[in-house]
């Protein structure tokens, strides 16, 4: 389910939380990548994530509702790292 509650789309699910993505990735090995999905609209939210333990995340809204997609897609990106 979405770390974060989403208005991307209907989810069927509540959000997870970072002490799931903190879970996640004590319980799968690292050499399979964790992804994190829902809510994730910023680069400090990347950060975050990052932080929990996610190996990548996934947005839609961070970089759709952006007005400028070339510094929204290089901020996440930065945060990445």
């Amino acid at each position: 389910g979405p770390v974060f509650g989403t208005d991307s789309k209907n989810v069927a699910f509540h959000p997870q939380t970072l002490d799931t993505v903190r879970r996640w990735r004590e319980l799968i090995r690292p050499d399979i990548p964790l992804v994190a999905i829902g809510g994730i609209n910023d680069a400090p939210t990347v950060s975050r994530v990052k932080d929990a333990g996610a190996d990548c995340v996934a947005v839609i809204s961070a970089i759709t509702k952006s007005d400028d997609i070339d510094s929204a897609v290089k901020s996440l990106d930065m945060a990445m790292d």
